[in-house]
């Protein structure tokens, strides 16, 4: 803070006034100056020039003077007859801890990153919340990619710094945080950081950086969480939060003011989610599928960029409205794929089916796992979006009606040597998610229960919490298990369309899998031996 203001004192009698402000330069680190110029030369962010303006002090209105010349400063000006008066005036400042004189003015809080977008709200899910005893949730979640910068929101003192762990050694839910104490009772904290990089004890203003956003503790994705206190409101029954949580929505000042976001326009021309299949998961469509589409009565389907572009003219056959996507498809086991060779590899195979109209492509698959390029071909989340975003650019100069997607990852945590975290990959690469087309996710289950649990069916959740405005595309899901009938799975699929049916901004969702040579014997709907197992029957009775 010391490096943000400087306090100008009267040349006549200077050192009376310097006497006069030694305790509050001591006591808040500060330079003091008796020349104008000097102090407007002290240039940093935010600075604040605290004036000690007495009659005569400075030979003219100094504050008008600055007004005119440096209407950029920010002035704090003390009126101030004698040096008696002005040590009066400071004192009350050193007792409140209030450099800057803003006690009785309101209480506001800069926006603390530089991403001014709320992710999610104060209050809401309260569904989520109940269980830890709070009526939704406890302030605001506000993007923030990992290792991005945090600022503090208001001048004040850091009261504690926590590395993630709780007392008893278990994970805080705010994972590494930081907390700090303001005037007038108010208090911040700021969650789900990768480090903090103030000290306990230390004098911050608002605007300085605290630390580093991630997301540990009780969090699925980076982003900065931030909770706002004042002292007694709970008991003053000004919040129905417990331990004094109040709105911070009120409070915050943007960089530039936010406004509400806009209703998202998904341009999804056919207005629901379509009934979908994973075509043949080895190559082209054989001819034995064709009639399990019509008895499942598919209204989209994905093929993978080698498939042929004459498959697309037999399912329009089918189902002139079918709706196709393809998946831009290579081999990366244990080899190196930059990002212009892939393009240049897919760049044929679009072409063909490009020509036939469609325009919807998948960029890679699962690119959190090792056997899809994780350690060989990029180290993370970040490098891989570097990699998506050099591939769609170049492919959207030879293609300019293509929608490119960012690809559906392996969903769960990570696994040495196989799969790094879904929800660390996308965080990594949130700004590559942002810059794609549509995105893609996988969902998978192994019961009724986890079909609709958080960490299987309902993934997609988090998505669109997290990306609100995408168009999203389930282009995996399945129940794998080998414990499970045909007949359960196929119930299962018709009730998870039907519960994607109307949602917002949802495409399509593709079933794991139409048929394939080897690899997936619980989840093909068709086998190699000609057996059609209960699945498409069941899917084409639907009432939808």
């Amino acid at each position: 803070m010391a490096d943000k203001q400087i306090i100008l004192l009267p040349k006549q009698n200077y050192y009376s006034w310097v006497a006069a402000a030694k305790d509050f330069v001591m006591k808040f680190g500060l330079n003091i100056t008796p020349d104008p110029v000097t102090a407007a030369n002290y240039q940093s962010p935010n600075q604040i020039i605290t004036i000690a303006n007495s009659p005569d002090g400075f030979g003219r209105d100094i504050v008008q003077w600055y007004k005119d010349n440096y209407p950029n400063l920010q002035l704090d000006v003390v009126t101030a007859n004698t040096p008696d008066d002005l040590q009066k005036a400071l004192a009350t400042r050193i007792a409140t801890g209030d450099p800057h004189g803003q006690a009785g003015a309101p209480f506001t809080l800069l926006w603390p990153t530089d991403y001014p977008v709320i992710t999610q709200a104060f209050n809401v899910n309260p569904d989520i919340y109940r269980r830890y005893g709070l009526p939704g949730h406890e302030g605001l979640d506000i993007r923030a990619p990992m290792g991005t910068n945090v600022y503090a929101a208001a001048e004040g003192n850091v009261f504690q710094t926590s590395d993630g762990k709780n007392t008893d050694g278990t994970v805080h839910a705010y994972g590494i945080h930081v907390r700090i104490q303001h005037r007038d009772g108010y208090q911040t904290i700021y969650g789900h950081l990768t480090k903090y990089l103030v000290t306990v004890n230390q004098q911050v203003s608002a605007g300085d950086l605290i630390g580093l956003a991630d997301s540990t503790g009780n969090s699925t994705g980076s982003h900065l969480h931030l909770t706002l206190k004042k002292q007694g409101a709970t008991a003053a029954g000004q919040t129905n939060f417990p331990n004094d949580i109040i709105d911070p929505t009120p409070y915050m000042q943007a960089p530039a003011t936010v406004p509400p976001p806009p209703a998202p326009s998904y341009n999804w021309s056919y207005g629901k989610c379509l009934v979908g299949v994973n075509g043949r998961a080895d190559g082209p469509m054989a001819d034995a599928d064709y009639p399990v589409i019509q008895t499942a009565r598919l209204e989209a389907v994905k093929l993978l960029s080698s498939a042929r572009p004459e498959n697309v003219d037999r399912l329009k056959q089918i189902n002139q409205n079918m709706f196709i996507m393809v998946r831009l498809f290579a081999a990366f086991q244990g080899r190196t794929v930059r990002s212009d060779e892939f393009a240049s590899w897919v760049e044929g195979d679009i072409s063909q089916f490009y020509n036939r109209g469609v325009r919807y492509f998948e960029v890679h698959n699962e690119a959190n796992l090792q056997i899809e390029g994780w350690t060989y071909s990029w180290q993370d989340g970040k490098e891989f979006g570097a990699w998506f975003k050099d591939v769609a650019q170049r492919l959207k100069a030879k293609f300019p009606e293509a929608k490119f997607g960012y690809p559906g990852l392996s969903p769960g945590s990570s696994i040495s040597g196989q799969r790094l975290d879904s929800w660390a990959f996308l965080g990594q690469g949130d700004e590559a998610v942002r810059s794609a087309d549509f995105v893609c996710c996988h969902c998978y289950w192994v019961s009724d229960a986890d079909q609709v649990a958080a960490t299987g069916g309902l993934v997609y959740e988090e998505y669109r919490r997290r990306y609100p405005d995408k168009l999203l595309f389930i282009t995996e899901f399945s129940n794998p298990t080998d414990n499970t009938d045909m007949a359960t799975k196929g119930r299962q699929y018709v009730n998870y369309y039907n519960r994607l049916r109307a949602l917002p901004g949802m495409g399509a969702a593709f079933a794991f899998v139409l048929s394939a040579s080897a690899y997936f014997p619980y989840e093909a709907w068709r086998r190699e031996d000609g057996t059609v197992t209960d699945v498409p029957q069941i899917v084409g009775a639907r009432s939808f």
